[in-house]
């Protein structure tokens, strides 16, 4: 987390007024122009000068938004540098911004201290488009003098700021009145009141951005928000993709649950929302959904996931209504298998479902995933009614056919002989696929599995000890590493769940690591127990300097969420 204080701020708000002494032949900034000892000199390494070299291709193609500049200018600059031992400062200034591009705000505040020159790049407004000023989440930036930051919104971001998160101190009148008159390119904004103890008088609050695309609102449990949200429904027409995130506190008395919004004013001024999220809120209804159903006909994507009061029977409605509707996800809401049954599941253009941790019965899911005709995405995890009747059925009436991500986790009524069949004949049509829980399951499972999806992207698997599953034998995790490197190219995520009692390794596992390693070049994140085989899978990677990759399946949890169509307007934090 940065600190915006101090000598950072100020070499973000001032300019020094100090002259550069310039030579008539050489370049403007001198090699001893370094807050260092003796102007210490970085070099050009040639491992950078490497990386230029490679991607040289890509630097011609527009692949970042947030870049304006021409990049083909950057390659033909690039014949200028070749490979010779020069001042990093000697790049072109269109490269070293795409260079500082990379960094995250706490790293580009440092790099401000270095010098004036790279003080002059920090302040780049094309590097500060999205800010994020919640201390408590990664990346973020810590405000001290909020006056001072009022300053640089007017002065610095401007009309370049595209993306803001404000902690409840931020969320007053004179703040958004600046971001208003201000920031007329702003799309994304973040109000987090989930901290707020109370509400601050909103009354001479008479502008707020009027251009935005998405909205996210951190609720509290116990403030009202309908104060605030008077002054800014007129202003909320653009909308696209609105978050609404509760606590996920649950109270067994009825009368302590509060509804701080008015979900039904908000969609008669949203007419035009795409996505909607309401991730965690106890308040929320069949009633609520009704309502949105009847003003928000564009929408595509809806997330009901942790509503514990929802039951399902505003679906019908909403399917009716909504006709472009193509993800529904419902993880651990209370829906009720008769809700299920009232609608017409073959009229539906759904390609994305989430059931996950829901009690519907048989009959239900039977009728709901053999009706529906387009599903690319089904998670089923948790569900008992997923039976082997109900996958065969799938696959017999060729439900399966478009299917490009499944999670079948702790579906304890599946055998996982029907599963290895669905394998062998749809597997290389899968990007991710989780299968844990089942404690019959051992590598032989895998290694003949793995082989039938070779465009996979994600995978899970494993059972994590406990008293309620014991497994019997060892599983000899060599070779399920090696079927991954032989046959998953495009691996980019893989957790094995198993702990470290029930993995079976030796000296030799290094060899099958080495192999993972330099064959799955994509991947991104390798989760395992905590323990001895852990430790090894680690501290391979990171002597190949592949830092990060190999995580404990205690701090972090892999999902295939992000094969979802709509996971980034999804995201909220």
């Amino acid at each position: 987390m940065a600190d915006f204080s101090g000598l950072a701020l100020n070499s973000m708000i001032q300019m020094q007024n100090q002259d550069v002494n310039t030579n008539s032949k050489g370049p403007k900034i001198r090699k001893k122009s370094f807050d260092s000892p003796e102007g210490c000199n970085p070099k050009i390494s040639p491992k950078l000068l490497k990386i230029l070299k490679d991607n040289q291709e890509e630097f011609g193609k527009e692949t970042s938004d947030q870049m304006d500049y021409n990049q083909i200018d950057i390659v033909s600059n690039y014949n200028e540098i070749k490979y010779s031992n020069k001042d990093i400062n000697s790049l072109p200034e269109k490269l070293l911004l795409h260079i500082f591009s990379f960094l995250n705000h706490h790293e580009i505040i440092k790099c401000a201290l270095v010098c004036k020159a790279w003080r002059n790049l920090s302040q780049n407004p094309k590097l500060w488009r999205a800010l994020k000023l919640r201390p408590e989440y990664k990346d973020s930036i810590n405000i001290r003098n909020i006056d001072h930051f009022v300053y640089l919104i007017s002065h610095r971001f401007n009309t370049h700021l595209e993306y803001i998160e404000l902690p409840i101190d931020f969320i007053t009148s004179n703040f958004l009145h600046e971001l208003a008159n201000r920031c007329a390119n702003l799309k994304h904004l973040t109000l987090d009141f989930s901290a707020a103890m109370q509400l601050q008088d909103f009354n001479d609050l008479n502008a707020f951005p009027c251009n935005l695309k998405m909205m996210t609102i951190c609720l509290s449990e116990v403030i009202f928000l309908e104060g605030f949200m008077r002054r800014i429904y007129s202003f909320l027409s653009s909308l696209e993709i609105l978050h609404l995130i509760g606590t996920l506190e649950t109270s067994n008395d009825p009368d302590e649950t509060y509804e701080t919004i008015n979900i039904g004013k908000i969609k008669s001024y949203t007419p035009n929302l795409k996505v909607i999220n309401l991730y965690g809120i106890t308040f929320i209804d069949d009633n609520h959904i009704e309502s949105i159903a009847s003003g928000c006909i564009h929408l595509e994507c809806i997330a009901l996931n942790f509503c514990s009061r929802y039951k399902g029977y505003s679906l019908k409605t909403l399917l009716d209504r909504c006709k472009k509707l193509r993800s529904l996800l419902l993880q651990n809401t209370a829906i009720e298998s008769a809700a299920i049954n009232q609608v017409e599941w073959e009229h539906t253009i759904l390609e994305e479902l989430d059931l996950g941790s829901t009690d519907v019965d048989e009959q239900a899911l039977y009728k709901m995933l053999n009706e529906s005709p387009n599903l690319r995405y089904l998670s089923v995890a948790y569900c008992d009614a997923f039976t082997d009747q109900v996958f065969l059925a799938m696959i017999r009436n060729k439900k399966v056919n478009k299917l490009e991500a499944l999670d079948i986790s702790n579906t304890v009524n599946l055998n996982s002989e029907e599963v290895f069949d669905f394998l062998k004949i749809y597997g290389n049509q899968l990007k991710g696929f989780m299968y844990t829980g089942n404690v019959k399951i051992t590598e032989q499972f895998w290694i003949s599995s793995i082989k039938h999806m070779k465009n996979i992207r994600i995978a899970v698997m494993g059972t994590p000890l406990g008293w309620f599953k014991k497994i019997a034998t060892r599983i000899h995790v060599d070779q399920i590493i090696e079927s991954f490197a032989v046959n998953c190219s495009n691996l980019e995520r893989l957790e094995i769940q198993w702990d470290p009692e029930t993995i079976r390794f030796n000296e030799n596992s290094r060899k099958f690591i080495d192999h993972i390693r330099l064959k799955c070049s994509r991947l991104k994140s390798l989760v395992l127990s905590d323990g001895e085989y852990y430790e090894m899978v680690k501290s391979n990677f990171e002597r190949a300097e592949r830092f990060k990759i190999v995580r404990t399946t205690t701090a972090y949890h892999t999902s295939m969420v992000n094969l979802l169509k709509y996971y980034p307007q999804l995201l909220f934090n």
